[in-house]
């Protein structure tokens, strides 16, 4: 028999947990308290299996953004990729860039990386299953430290003026790690079934960071300009970059707007994950 980490007795019924809403409230609400020991032992077992076997190790945390930047900074010395009107340097601009979307990729990929390597406790024990969301938040939240430290080190490297509201950018922070997570929830169902969503990420997350103000500023006119400004992460990332380095920012309302149209979308990926995971578990082990 499956051993069991709950020590309630739990009676399960054919009716879906949707016609009594109260109920499943109540029940997300007891096993994210309840999932706390267990996410953190996934958290620990997931991050040390990540670098394990790596001969840069944690270094790989921090690799990405760098090598992202040193590209965009390449082009632009080259002139093959030109941006005016930054407000800032260009390589303080695609830094910052790189570090706050790279705060949305990882959230985004978290969800889906930390289902997959738990397929063989999903299919063998009952637990609850919101560890698996905590573990996400967390390795995403470990790796943003990460990576605003390396940002902190390289614009005391570049002597650039940070401005006092940057403090106020864990704002726009939380609000693309939210997204991230949101948007990777949703994804789980499908996701944990078939290696597609899987392989279709690594597209994806390109194809944003290209529509996103990441390595220049949005054209202020054509298509491209046009995605641009109906990009939701666009404000985000424009507002975490002002917060930091400019102090002055006019996205800031945008960014609460997203932040709050996230949440509810996180709290209705989160119900159709409670939903999915029995069949995703008898899926997977059949």
């Amino acid at each position: 028999m499956p051993r069991d980490l709950h020590s309630e007795e739990r009676t399960y019924t054919p009716d879906s947990e949707l016609r009594h809403p109260l109920r499943l409230i109540r029940g997300m609400g007891s096993d994210l308290v309840a999932a706390r020991e267990l996410a953190w032992r996934l958290f620990v077992r997931d991050t040390a299996a990540q670098y394990r076997q790596s001969a840069l190790g944690y270094f790989w945390v921090i690799l990405p953004p760098l090598a992202t930047s040193a590209i965009f900074i390449l082009l632009n010395s080259a002139n093959v990729l030109v941006s005016n009107n930054l407000g800032m340097s260009y390589p303080v601009y695609v830094l910052t860039g790189t570090v706050f979307f790279g705060l949305f990729s990882d959230g985004m990929a978290a969800p889906l990386k930390t289902v997959t390597a738990s397929r063989p406790l999903l299919i063998k024990v009952r637990f609850p299953r919101e560890a698996l969301l905590l573990t996400a938040w967390a390795q995403t939240l470990l790796g943003f430290i990460i990576r605003i430290a390396l940002l902190a080190v390289c614009l005391v490297l570049l002597r650039t003026h940070v401005a006092p509201t940057a403090p106020l950018a864990i704002i726009p922070a939380v609000g693309l790690m939210l997204f991230g997570i949101m948007v990777g929830v949703l994804m789980v169902p499908l996701g944990a079934l078939y290696q597609d969503i899987t392989l279709g990420l690594v597209l994806l997350t390109s194809a944003l960071m290209l529509v996103t103000p990441v390595a220049f500023a949005p054209p202020s006119s054509g298509v491209l300009g046009t995605i641009m400004h109906y990009n939701p992460l666009s404000p985000l990332v424009l507002c975490a970059r002002d917060l930091v380095v400019t102090g002055d920012t006019s996205n800031l309302p945008a960014t609460l707007a997203i932040m709050g149209v996230c949440l509810v979308l996180f709290v209705i990926g989160w119900v159709l994950f409670r939903l999915a995971v029995p069949i995703i578990v008898e899926r997977l082990g059949s």
